[in-house]
């Protein structure tokens, strides 16, 4: 799959402030699954009930991980080895941390450069190409502060409901800029989710 550069900026904005709450990684068959709670609108009508969305990545090369005893700028952060099977536990136990920063598809290399030497695993699926990335974190700050940065190159990208029916790309970045533009237009079924608009 090729995504165009309108494709890759769309599911940046989508995927901004969307809660990560599991992923799932079949090395067998060089897939990967995120499963991620979106802000998204319909054209018309209530906002949805349930707006969990499952990402699967299939043509999966490559999955790296860091998970660090320490907030994300902390060169001293001591690291945590990881399996492929110990990282849905390790996502699930931040409880679901929105992610930000409007740069998770194709994002730029040096974000991959701050962290790729202080890897928790790195597991090679595939010796295939895979020209797109995803990049995903998570952080928590608590009395113990931990951070996780995830890396997975792939090929395909494929979205769909909890039940499994397919959501088009176009539908999926639709929804999501309905949401960002309702924000910024005042649209009240953006509200109750703790985010409001920059002015100025």
């Amino acid at each position: 799959m090729d995504l165009t550069n309108d494709q890759r900026d769309g599911l940046n904005i989508a995927l901004n402030e969307a809660a990560w709450l599991g992923i799932d990684v079949d090395a067998g068959a060089a897939r990967a699954t995120m499963l991620v709670e979106v802000l998204t609108l319909p054209p018309v009508g209530p906002a949805p009930d349930d707006t969990t969305r499952l990402l699967h990545l299939s043509g999966v090369s490559r999955v790296a991980a860091s998970l660090r005893n320490g907030l994300w700028n902390d060169a001293e952060a001591s690291v945590e080895k990881l399996s492929l099977i110990d990282l849905d536990e390790a996502v699930r136990r931040f409880g679901g941390c929105p992610i930000y920063g409007w740069e998770f598809i194709d994002s730029p290399s040096q974000r991959w450069a701050a962290w790729r030497h202080r890897l928790s695993l790195d597991g090679h699926l595939s010796t295939e190409p895979a020209p797109h990335v995803l990049e995903l974190f998570q952080e928590g700050c608590s009395d113990s502060p931990r951070h996780l940065d995830l890396r997975v190159w792939f090929s395909t990208l494929l979205v769909t409901h909890r039940t499994g029916e397919e959501i088009s790309l176009q539908e999926f970045i639709d929804g999501g800029t309905r949401w960002w533009d309702g924000l910024h237009a005042g649209d009240p079924r953006t509200g109750g989710k703790g985010i409001a608009p920059l002015f100025g």
